[in-house]
């Protein structure tokens, strides 16, 4: 419960029907009014209510404030390519292929996610769970699609045009807002192969403008949300005794 006073406006409709023979009704009246509570006269059943989900609430702000492991460096958004969106989407790739192995399904070649997906930065030190839920507040779930060559060009085409998005597993060149030199998995990119995506389901369903992963040969999905995913990772670093880092390394470059 809040610690000040709270104001509710309650809304009151006071409609009069008539019955028998008269067959229509009419609202004759309408009127409102302010109400305010003062938490030191709080209904006694929305204080029983408040001791019921108290002990989860402490439970869940414990669990939010654990850190889960230590960065060695502050990470931002940045384009063509930056370090949080490196660190995200290699986590990512590597956490999904995880995914892709216990399901008995075919390992994605690429991660692509979005700039606007990642909500804040992750800072130098401990990293809690806090954290990356203010980063990843959405319940994005991870899917994998199958894309033709010609649906995979039309994604370069569009990292081209949109001077990069978060990616992992391929690299490319920005020469005038097209892609050139383009690499998936240490190999020139053939648009007569079929590439394996990982990203979010609403990526997948054309948000933020990629249409090219509609009607997709096939899509797979993993079952496991994106945020938690990266919580997995960041955990297992921690445990190992690791620190987070990530560093830029030229996956998507302009082309002087």
């Amino acid at each position: 419960m809040p610690t000040a006073h709270r104001l509710i406006i309650v809304i009151i409709l006071t409609t009069l029907l008539l019955f028998g023979c008269i067959t229509e009704s009419k609202i004759i009246s309408i009127s409102s009014s302010y109400i305010e509570f003062n938490i030191e006269n709080t209904p006694k059943e929305d204080a029983d209510a408040a001791d019921l989900i108290r002990p989860y609430r402490l439970k869940l702000e414990t669990e939010m404030n654990i850190v889960l492991a230590v960065s060695e460096l502050e990470m931002f958004k940045g384009v063509p390519e930056g370090i949080l969106g490196n660190f995200i989407t290699d986590l990512t790739l590597e956490k999904g292929n995880e995914y892709c192995i216990k399901n008995n399904i075919e390992k994605a070649d690429i991660c692509l996610l979005n700039n606007g997906g990642l909500r804040t930065t992750l800072p130098k030190g401990d990293i809690t769970k806090r954290r990356i839920f203010e980063l990843m507040p959405f319940e994005n779930e991870l899917v994998v699609l199958t894309l033709s060559g010609q649906k995979t060009k039309g994604l370069f085409d569009f990292l081209a045009r949109v001077n990069g998005m978060p990616l992992a597993g391929a690299s490319l060149g920005i020469d005038n807002k097209k892609p050139v030199n383009i690499i998936v998995g240490g190999d020139k990119f053939e648009q007569d192969k079929t590439y394996r995506i990982l990203t979010s389901d609403y990526l997948a369903e054309g948000g933020d403008k990629m249409r090219f992963f509609l009607d997709p040969i096939k899509r797979e999905n993993l079952g496991n949300k994106l945020r938690d995913a990266i919580i997995e990772y960041v955990a297992e670093q921690g445990d190992k005794g690791l620190t987070l880092s990530a560093q830029l390394n030229g996956r998507i470059y302009l082309v002087k």
